[in-house]
């Protein structure tokens, strides 16, 4: 309470305008938040903002009932008195004068012994603050300005006066503030002040001018002259004049200024390399050379089948860079993250900025704003402007040049993009600006990017940028190879160890693929016995198949299912066959267009029927082989079938392929056509194959059937070529027993001849005599008994009986001879 009230005097009333009407009281009964009568309400906040806070009363009633005629307003206004002078002083008895609003005659008074209004006290403090005050006079008395004067009235004329002056007085005093800051040598305090002015005022030139000149002191040369041109638009805009001399002077130091180099301290290489890597790289020696090359385009495209280690050799460049003295910037594209906007770029430039000191972060974030709604370390803003999204994407790009050019200033700059392919087209977009600037202004900046072309469509307009690129010189090209032998072979006895033993399977399956190459010789160092594909070569097919719509992988099923190479007529066969529901040929043609075109499968010419022909073939074995272990047993057999089909429809003398897809079908008829592949490699001296087939015969045959045991008699006759004469004599004694169990004697007399010709390479002559004399041919015996192709010729032994039995393909013949 003031020193000049008198004890006992009623508490002091507090009318707030700042913000919204409230009123409160220091004391006595609350007040409700309710006012009976919205013209109650009306009326003291009228007084409030009248000069002197007195009004009369004829205008009271013509500002708030001005269509009223003059006896009906002056029952209002009589109405609405006495509600406001209950509402503020709830106490007051009937027909007493009220402590808050007085009547004096014709006027209306809120009295200033009892009464205190924010916006009389803001306007005192900025007075003062302006007459003889400091900053922190001036930001006391800002601090006072606590928000909009009556927002709920915004649109009122009898406000508007009122609204006008203290917004005068407040960019009066911000104004006052900001010169201040300047002066104690604080430009960077002076910013918001000036900012917080051009808010309401954009085209206040004083205001531009301390905004100039701080940004000038603070070495942001970008964000000074950038200002200027704001100013001459405002102002054109405004009064259509131009800035005077003191905002041109300003412009023209701001051009003059240096362009600051960063302070490089924290560790070049980004977090991704930084630790050296366990094992050399192998075999990639000339590529790294072109990496690093310093007559290299801006943009170095790195292609090349999964798994060959692009992101490894550019691992590699980027550290031999980094020892150099290039600054090193690291970003990449995320499948599963979608195209997040100029992902891989935020994640290279924001890389970058995390490792700077703060007051360099800030400098960053306050030369070029438009970087801030992009990069979480500046601290990631909204944008608020009225330009269309190309103007604050042209923006964009150029604050990213512009810091770049900041960093290439000081030192020579790589930005690796790694899987690039998984970027939206405005990081090609951005990629494509920058190369371009990077030519024109002779920028030591540079980029590598690591893609995967099958994953961008020839109709993609990421496609049709990195093609632009290509086309104008401004990118190269380098496609990865596999390893050679020698190459592939170290990089697995790295992995082992010193002391591990590389096996020639490993070049074999992996055939100079890096990561093929290691998921092998884990699997062997680990030795845990599992068998098939390593985990990490099924966790890369599996992510690379998973793209692919249901019509292409049945292609890629059928390609699995045929072996290594296809004809492309067999698999659009199956493909078209082998499922539910059937496709058309244009279906199965896109299909396979499709499984190409994401680097599967490729398109490779083949031998069918000894011409070669269009086929597909997979990229890589291991990847065939990863395919068909993950299909089920039904769909195995299910595609089997339908590629034997294919093929007894096209080319039914191709045994041998007959042979394998009906018997992995489990086709009856695969017994037939096992049997033909069997004798024809037999009688070719394919022995190896025909030996296989054989025991696949055998094994499918019912082990006590008269057929099994002939199938065995001929395949002891190629594991008598091949010197495997006890696995042959067991087979025969396996024959013999089955034949006599069936009661086939002529059966008995082959099986017994092919036992007794290998006794004595097994055992002794005498037992093949005894078996000969054993198993005499009866007279009906016909000649060549169940001979086979490969019957073996001259085949003479003797018995004790004395009769030598010589056995020929054209069956047995006696012949007596004397004791």
């Amino acid at each position: 309470m003031s020193a000049d009230i008198p004890a006992g005097a009623p508490p002091m009333l507090r009318v707030r305008l700042f913000g919204g009407f409230r009123v409160d009281r220091d004391g006595g009964p609350p007040l409700s938040e309710r006012w009976p009568r919205p013209s109650a309400r009306t009326l003291v906040k009228l007084l409030a903002v009248s000069p002197g806070h007195s009004l009369h009363r004829e205008q009271a009633m013509e500002i708030c009932w001005p269509d009223a005629d003059p006896q009906a307003a002056l029952g209002s206004l009589r109405v609405a008195l006495h509600a406001a002078r209950r509402a503020i002083e709830p106490e007051l008895a009937p027909r007493s004068v009220s402590s808050y609003l007085t009547g004096e005659g014709s006027l209306l008074r809120l009295d200033p012994r009892t009464v205190r209004i924010d916006a009389d006290g803001a306007e005192a403090l900025a007075e003062a603050a302006l007459a003889h005050g400091g900053r922190a006079e001036l930001a006391a008395a800002l601090a006072a300005f606590t928000g909009e004067l009556l927002p709920e009235d915004r649109y009122a004329p009898w406000a508007e006066p009122r609204r006008e002056r203290l917004s005068a007085l407040r960019e009066r005093a911000l104004l006052a503030l900001a010169a201040a800051h300047l002066s104690a040598g604080a430009p960077e305090e002076a910013v918001p002040a000036a900012e917080q002015v051009l808010a309401a005022a954009p085209a206040e030139e004083e205001a531009h001018r301390v905004l100039i000149e701080a940004y000038v002191r603070q070495g942001l040369r970008r964000r000074a002259v950038a200002q200027y041109h704001l100013c001459r638009e405002a102002l054109d805009a405004e009064f259509g004049v131009r800035p005077g001399p003191e905002t041109e002077r300003l412009h023209r130091a701001a051009l003059a200024a240096p362009v600051p180099a960063p302070r490089s301290v924290g560790p070049v290489l980004p977090a991704v390399v930084r630790q050296p890597p366990t094992a050399p790289l192998r075999g990639r020696d000339e590529l790294l050379s072109r990496l690093l090359a310093a007559d290299a385009p801006p943009v170095l495209v790195l292609t090349g089948e999964a798994g060959l280690g692009k992101t490894r050799l550019a691992g590699e460049a980027a550290r031999r860079a980094a020892a150099g003295g290039t600054a090193v910037l690291w970003g990449a594209g995320h499948d599963a993250e979608g195209h997040t906007p100029y992902g891989p770029f935020t994640e290279a430039l924001d890389g970058w900025l995390a490792d700077r000191p703060t007051a360099e972060r800030a400098r960053a974030g306050a030369e070029y704003p438009e970087l801030a709604a992009l990069l979480p370390s500046l601290g990631r803003v909204r944008p608020e402007s009225g330009r269309s999204p190309e103007e604050e994407r042209d923006r964009l790009f150029r604050a990213t040049a512009g810091l770049l050019g900041e960093l290439a200033a000081e030192r020579p700059v790589m930005v690796v993009l790694d899987d690039l392919h998984a970027g939206d087209a405005g990081s090609f977009q951005l990629l494509s600006h920058l190369a371009r600037r990077s030519r024109e202004v002779g920028s030591t900046w540079r980029f590598l990017a690591i893609v995967r072309p099958e994953e961008l469509p020839a109709s993609d307009l990421r496609r049709q940028v990195l093609d632009q690129l290509l086309r104008q010189s401004l990118a190269g090209s380098v496609e990865l190879p596999r390893l050679s032998r020698e190459a592939c072979l170290a990089l697995t006895a790295d992995a082992l160890g010193a002391d591990g033993a590389v096996p020639e399977r490993v070049w074999e399956l992996s055939l100079g693929n890096p990561l093929f190459a290691l998921e092998l010789a884990r699997a062997v160092r680990d030795g845990d016995g599992r068998t098939g594909t390593p985990e990490g070569v099924r966790q890369l097919v599996a992510e690379r198949l998973g793209r692919l719509g249901p019509a292409a992988r049945r292609v890629v099923d059928a390609v699995a299912v045929a072996g290594q190479d296809a004809a492309l007529t067999e698999v659009l066969d199956v493909a078209r066959r082998g499922g539910h529901p059937r496709l058309s040929a244009a279906e199965a043609t896109e299909a396979v267009e499709v499984a190409v075109a994401a680097s599967v499968v490729e398109e490779r010419r083949v031998v069918s029927e000894g011409r070669p022909v269009a086929g597909l073939a997979f990229r890589h074995p291991l990847v065939r082989l990863t395919c068909y272990e993950g299909l089920s047993a039904a769909r195995r057999r299910l595609l089997h079938s339908a590629y034997a089909e294919a093929v007894l429809r096209r080319r039914p003398d191709a045994v041998d392929t007959l042979a394998t897809h009906l018997t992995r079908a489990d086709d009856p008829r695969a017994t037939g056509y096992l049997r033909q592949a069997a004798e024809r490699a037999a009688a070719l001296y394919a022995n190896d194959t025909a030996d296989r087939y054989y025991a696949e015969l055998t094994g499918r045959l019912d082990a006590l059937a008269a057929e099994s045991a002939r199938a065995r008699i001929d395949r002891s006759a190629v594991l008598r070529r091949l010197g495997r004469f006890d696995e042959a004599a067991r087979l025969l004694g396996e024959a013999l027993e089955e034949l006599e169990r069936h009661g086939d004697a002529d059966g008995r007399v082959l099986a017994a001849a092919r036992l007794a010709e290998l006794m004595p390479k097994t055992r002794g002559t005498e037992d093949g005599f005894r078996l000969l004399d054993s198993c005499p041919p009866g007279p009906g015996t016909p000649a060549a008994v169940g001979a086979p192709t490969i019957w073996p010729a001259g085949c003479c032994v003797s018995s004790r009986a004395g009769t030598r039995r010589a056995w020929s393909p054209r069956g047995p013949r006696r012949t007596r001879r004397r004791r």
